[in-house]
């Protein structure tokens, strides 16, 4: 199942915060093409899992990501990297993770 990292909770708690969102809510990881038709993955605030998707809570915040993404994140985790730009979320394999 996907992991997501405690600074990656923090920064998904950050945009909750400033987007009102209810506490709720869970973050649900999915597929969208962009205007290009390119597929990306998306994380947006849900109020509760699509059909099939895998659950998991941590940190106190709640997971759902897209069934047809669970497998291949199985071994991935949802990290914060520091870009130019700032903290950005980023996924990265299991074993990079450093705890």
């Amino acid at each position: 199942m996907l992991q997501v990292s405690d600074a990656a909770v923090g920064v998904l708690e950050e945009a909750r915060s400033a987007q009102e969102v209810p506490d709720s809510f869970g973050v649900r990881v999915f597929a969208q093409a962009d205007e290009a038709g390119q597929t990306g993955l998306a994380l947006a605030f849900a109020e509760e899992p699509a059909d099939g998707d895998a659950v998991t809570e941590q940190s106190g915040t709640e997971i759902f990501v897209a069934e047809e993404l669970a497998e291949p994140l199985a071994t991935t985790v949802l990290d914060v990297e520091q870009t130019p730009e700032g903290p950005q979320l980023a996924l990265v394999p299991q074993d990079d993770e450093e705890q």
